[in-house]
């Protein structure tokens, strides 16, 4: 049986644009989430690309996006194999 992952892949720059129109600081987004200010500036710039489940769905809400492919890095699912070969 293949393990669960137990993190979500998420895009960065996303997660910046979406904070910007609504008009969050870094810091407010943060708090808002649960989370310090540095990790959503590693988010923002691409050093963190996995978070946890619960912070996946935090900013999910944070954001009011209902499709959670909207924060996905990899949104359509498609297969490294088959995008290298």
């Amino acid at each position: 049986m293949p393990a669960t992952k137990t993190t979500v892949e998420i895009n960065g720059f996303v997660v910046r644009e979406l904070r910007i129109r609504d008009g969050l600081s870094v810091q407010a987004l943060a708090a808002q989430i649960g989370v310090q200010r540095p990790y959503i500036a590693k988010i923002e710039l691409g050093h963190s690309t996995r978070v946890s489940p619960k912070v996946f769905n935090a900013l999910l809400s944070a954001f009011s996006i209902t499709d959670r492919r909207v924060l996905l890095s990899n949104p359509h699912g498609a297969n490294e194999l088959e995008a290298t070969g």
